[in-house]
C-alpha cells in the first residue's frame, strides 16, 4: 500500500462519512475547518478511518489528526503489512 493509495482510501472514507467531495482537498488542509466539522463529526470521521484501516489513534492525541497527510502518515506507520 503506497502513500497515494492510502490517501485516496482516506478521502473515500471521509467522503462517505461527511457526504462531501474531497477531491480538491490538499493533504495539508485542516479537515475540521475545510469540511465544517463539529467535534462529534470529527470523531465519527476518525472512528470510520480507524475501522477501515484497522488502526487505533491514541485517545490523548486525537485532536492532532486534522489533515489527510497526518492521517495518511499515521496509517502507513501503524498498519500491519
Amino acid at each position: 500500500m503506497n502513500d497515494a493509495d492510502v490517501e485516496q482510501r482516506i478521502r473515500t472514507v471521509i467522503g462517505e462519512v461527511t457526504r462531501q467531495n474531497l477531491s480538491a482537498t490538499t493533504p495539508d488542509a485542516d479537515l475540521v475547518r475545510e469540511l465544517g466539522l463539529d467535534s462529534l463529526a470529527a470523531l465519527r470521521v476518525l472512528a470510520a478511518v480507524e475501522k477501515r484501516f484497522d488502526v487505533r489513534f491514541p485517545d490523548d492525541r486525537l485532536a492532532e489528526y486534522r489533515t489527510l497527510g497526518q492521517l495518511r502518515d499515521f496509517i502507513i506507520q501503524n498498519v500491519q503489512r
